[in-house]
């Protein structure tokens, strides 16, 4: 059986391992390291949950889960980094707070 190297799969510079409507992922080999850098299309987010707004009916029957919010998976770590993902409260306020608005996929208050 043959043995890779991380210089068979990039032997040089970058590589473009993964690109889709919500992300891309760069591999980049650094000597004998390989770095992974993923990049959050925020724009195609935003854009998604505006859509979702304006298609969320507020009287409509919605049972007990209801989507309120999307975020980039990189804030989402950056909040969990500060607690507030664990904290219900802290949640409530970060998804409530106007400045984030565009994050939201309805008009609800938590």
């Amino acid at each position: 059986m043959d043995k890779f190297t991380i210089g068979d799969l990039v032997p040089s510079g970058s590589l473009l391992w993964e690109d889709t409507p919500t992300h891309t992922v760069w591999l980049t080999r650094d000597g004998d390291k390989l770095h992974i850098t993923t990049v959050q299309k925020v724009q195609a987010i935003i854009d998604a949950n505006a859509q979702e707004a304006a298609e969320f009916n507020q009287t409509g029957s919605h049972g007990n889960l209801v989507k309120v919010a999307s975020i980039p998976t990189s804030l989402y770590f950056a909040w969990q980094r500060e607690g507030i993902t664990e904290d219900p409260n802290a949640m409530k306020k970060r998804l409530n707070n106007g400045d984030l608005a565009k994050f939201r996929t309805n008009n609800w208050r938590l």
